[in-house]
């Protein structure tokens, strides 16, 4: 039950991470987050770390996105990168926050943890925000293309677990 749980998670964990650097892979090109001098904070990089059908174009190739698709789907992801600006200051300020508090008074550490905890708060909502436009992506998609995605996905894992036994 464990590895059959282990490879749901993984699997839809992969299938929301993977839209979301097809319109990442544009903005990261231009120091946005996980790009130069951007910010992924804690948790955030996986971002850059999986994007295995690189940029939009590829993506457009592979899976065959309508020229229509790709503006969707370049919309949906300008409307995050929006959204979690303001989140992604927070994180920075959050970092700085903690260390400051313990700077201050090395036995602050109620102070320290409450500035943890704003920081754990926003992470958690970048990834839900991630997640939800991650949804709206794959709505732009038809059943064919979430198939062919869902195929490079297999792949991907496949060769990530044949990795991982050696």
């Amino acid at each position: 039950m464990k590895k059959r749980s282990l490879i749901i998670i993984a699997a839809a964990a992969l299938v929301a991470m993977t839209v979301v650097p097809f319109a990442y892979s544009q903005h990261m090109r231009h120091g946005g987050p996980g790009g130069p001098g951007g910010h992924m904070g804690p948790g955030g990089g996986e971002f850059g770390a999986i994007m295995m059908l690189g940029h939009l174009e590829h993506a457009k190739e592979v899976l065959g996105l309508s020229d229509q698709q790709v503006t969707d789907i370049k919309a949906i992801f300008k409307d995050l990168h929006a959204q979690n600006s303001a989140l992604h200051e927070q994180l920075r300020g959050s970092v700085k926050g903690v260390a400051e508090k313990l700077l201050a008074n090395p036995n602050d550490v109620a102070g320290a943890q409450a500035e943890l905890a704003k920081q754990e708060a926003a992470e958690h909502t970048l990834k839900i925000n991630a997640l939800n436009a991650a949804s709206k992506a794959l709505n732009v998609l038809t059943a064919d293309q979430r198939a062919k995605l869902a195929e490079k996905l297999a792949e991907h894992a496949s060769r990530f677990e044949r990795r991982s036994e050696q």
